[in-house]
Protein backbone atom coordinates (compact mmCIF):
# COMPACT_ATOMS: atom_id res chain seq x y z
CA UNK A 1 0.00 0.00 0.00
CA UNK A 2 1.60 3.36 -1.10
CA UNK A 3 1.51 6.32 1.58
CA UNK A 4 -1.10 9.05 1.16
CA UNK A 5 -1.52 12.77 1.43
CA UNK A 6 -4.66 13.33 3.03
CA UNK A 7 -6.49 15.82 0.76
CA UNK A 8 -10.07 14.04 -0.92
CA UNK A 9 -11.04 13.07 2.21
CA UNK A 10 -14.98 12.65 3.07
CA UNK A 11 -16.62 13.65 6.64
CA UNK A 12 -20.35 12.84 6.58
CA UNK A 13 -22.67 13.64 9.82
CA UNK A 14 -25.86 12.39 9.39
CA UNK A 15 -26.81 13.21 5.62
CA UNK A 16 -24.36 16.14 5.29
CA UNK A 17 -20.92 16.10 3.30
CA UNK A 18 -19.05 17.97 5.92
CA UNK A 19 -15.87 17.58 3.80
CA UNK A 20 -15.21 20.82 2.59
CA UNK A 21 -15.39 22.21 6.26
CA UNK A 22 -12.89 19.49 7.75
CA UNK A 23 -9.55 20.00 7.82
CA UNK A 24 -8.13 17.49 10.06
CA UNK A 25 -9.76 13.51 11.53
CA UNK A 26 -8.44 11.18 14.35
CA UNK A 27 -10.43 8.11 15.38
CA UNK A 28 -9.21 7.26 19.23
CA UNK A 29 -10.49 3.32 19.75
CA UNK A 30 -9.10 2.44 23.43
CA UNK A 31 -9.65 -0.66 25.24
CA UNK A 32 -9.83 -0.52 29.14
CA UNK A 33 -6.82 -2.46 30.98
CA UNK A 34 -8.46 -4.33 33.33
CA UNK A 35 -5.83 -5.60 35.88
CA UNK A 36 -6.00 -9.29 36.64
CA UNK A 37 -2.64 -10.07 38.15
CA UNK A 38 -2.38 -12.30 41.20
CA UNK A 39 0.46 -13.80 42.92
CA UNK A 40 3.24 -14.92 40.68
CA UNK A 41 6.83 -15.90 41.37
CA UNK A 42 7.92 -12.87 39.00
CA UNK A 43 5.66 -10.35 39.97
CA UNK A 44 4.43 -9.52 36.51
CA UNK A 45 1.57 -7.39 36.11
CA UNK A 46 -1.28 -9.04 33.90
CA UNK A 47 -3.88 -7.76 31.64
CA UNK A 48 -7.03 -8.34 29.74
CA UNK A 49 -8.40 -5.95 27.65
CA UNK A 50 -11.90 -4.25 29.04
CA UNK A 51 -14.70 -2.18 27.40
CA UNK A 52 -14.17 -0.04 24.46
CA UNK A 53 -14.21 3.78 24.19
CA UNK A 54 -14.27 5.07 20.95
CA UNK A 55 -14.75 8.25 19.44
CA UNK A 56 -13.58 10.56 16.04
CA UNK A 57 -12.43 14.10 16.54
CA UNK A 58 -13.02 16.13 13.26
CA UNK A 59 -11.25 19.60 13.21
CA UNK A 60 -13.59 21.69 11.43
CA UNK A 61 -12.93 25.30 9.37
CA UNK A 62 -15.20 27.70 11.49
CA UNK A 63 -18.52 28.88 9.26
CA UNK A 64 -21.86 30.33 10.45
CA UNK A 65 -23.87 30.11 6.92
CA UNK A 66 -26.70 27.89 6.05
CA UNK A 67 -25.90 24.60 5.43
CA UNK A 68 -22.80 25.15 6.84
CA UNK A 69 -20.91 23.39 9.98
CA UNK A 70 -22.02 25.68 12.95
CA UNK A 71 -25.86 25.24 12.03
CA UNK A 72 -25.80 21.80 11.39
CA UNK A 73 -23.54 20.59 14.40
CA UNK A 74 -24.65 22.93 16.75
CA UNK A 75 -28.02 21.35 16.93
CA UNK A 76 -26.99 18.32 17.03
CA UNK A 77 -24.51 19.01 19.97
CA UNK A 78 -27.39 20.64 21.68
CA UNK A 79 -30.37 18.23 21.37
CA UNK A 80 -27.59 15.02 22.27
CA UNK A 81 -29.14 14.13 19.16
CA UNK A 82 -27.73 10.48 18.06
CA UNK A 83 -26.56 11.03 14.13
CA UNK A 84 -24.49 8.67 11.86
CA UNK A 85 -20.81 9.51 11.07
CA UNK A 86 -18.65 8.54 8.14
CA UNK A 87 -15.16 9.06 7.37
CA UNK A 88 -12.95 7.72 4.59
CA UNK A 89 -9.68 8.38 2.91
CA UNK A 90 -10.63 9.30 -0.77
CA UNK A 91 -14.23 10.77 -1.01
CA UNK A 92 -14.03 10.41 -4.88
CA UNK A 93 -13.66 6.87 -5.07
CA UNK A 94 -15.52 4.28 -3.66
CA UNK A 95 -15.19 2.45 -0.27
CA UNK A 96 -13.44 -1.01 -0.80
CA UNK A 97 -10.37 -2.92 0.81
CA UNK A 98 -8.23 0.11 -0.29
CA UNK A 99 -10.14 2.97 0.82
CA UNK A 100 -12.31 2.06 3.95
CA UNK A 101 -15.09 3.52 5.65
CA UNK A 102 -15.22 4.37 8.82
CA UNK A 103 -19.18 3.85 10.24
CA UNK A 104 -21.22 4.51 13.18
CA UNK A 105 -23.92 6.11 15.04
CA UNK A 106 -22.09 9.19 17.67
CA UNK A 107 -23.10 11.82 20.05
CA UNK A 108 -21.60 15.20 19.42
CA UNK A 109 -20.28 15.15 23.21
CA UNK A 110 -17.35 17.84 22.55
CA UNK A 111 -18.23 21.25 20.82
CA UNK A 112 -15.73 23.97 20.85
CA UNK A 113 -16.20 26.67 18.31
CA UNK A 114 -13.87 29.28 19.07
CA UNK A 115 -10.99 31.81 17.00
CA UNK A 116 -7.77 33.39 17.74
CA UNK A 117 -6.99 36.78 16.21
CA UNK A 118 -5.11 36.81 12.58
CA UNK A 119 -6.11 33.04 12.53
CA UNK A 120 -8.00 30.76 10.04
CA UNK A 121 -12.00 29.98 12.77
CA UNK A 122 -10.95 26.35 13.31
CA UNK A 123 -12.57 24.09 16.27
CA UNK A 124 -12.78 20.52 17.09
CA UNK A 125 -15.59 18.12 17.47
CA UNK A 126 -15.53 15.01 19.22
CA UNK A 127 -18.05 12.86 18.07
CA UNK A 128 -18.58 9.70 20.36
CA UNK A 129 -19.77 6.22 19.66
CA UNK A 130 -23.06 5.18 21.12
CA UNK A 131 -24.13 2.25 20.67
CA UNK A 132 -23.07 -1.49 21.01
CA UNK A 133 -21.91 -1.73 17.54
CA UNK A 134 -19.71 1.30 17.67
CA UNK A 135 -17.59 2.50 15.10
CA UNK A 136 -16.03 -0.02 12.87
CA UNK A 137 -14.27 0.01 9.15
CA UNK A 138 -16.48 -1.62 6.48
CA UNK A 139 -14.51 -2.76 2.62
CA UNK A 140 -18.06 -3.00 1.39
Amino acid sequence: MPKRVALKDNVTVGTNDLSDFAHSVRLSSVAERVDVSGFNPTGTQEFLAGQLTQSVTVDFYGAYGTGETHQILYPVHQNRTIIAFKWRPDGSSPVGVTNPELRGNVQLLTYEPGAARGDADTYSCEFTACDAAGLAFFTT
